[in-house]
């Protein structure tokens, strides 16, 4: 709820006076509730970017023989 107050705030305060938004509340509630979906998605990548990173690498004696 803080979130979307501050999105609105700002969303106010930078506005262009000529164009307003259409529906201003309706769009800082829709930008408070889909930020931790963001936040949720940079951290699962950024954890599979560490697992590729960490991941046992096979000896140069393994490989697959076809």
């Amino acid at each position: 709820m803080i979130v979307s107050q501050g999105l609105y705030i700002a969303g106010r305060r930078f506005a262009v006076d000529r164009a307003p938004g259409e529906h201003p509340i309706l769009l800082s509630l829709v930008g408070g509730a889909v930020w931790p979906l963001v936040l949720i998605g940079v951290f699962e990548l950024s954890s599979v970017v560490v697992y590729t990173k960490v991941q046992n690498k096979p000896g140069p004696g393994v490989g697959i023989l076809a």
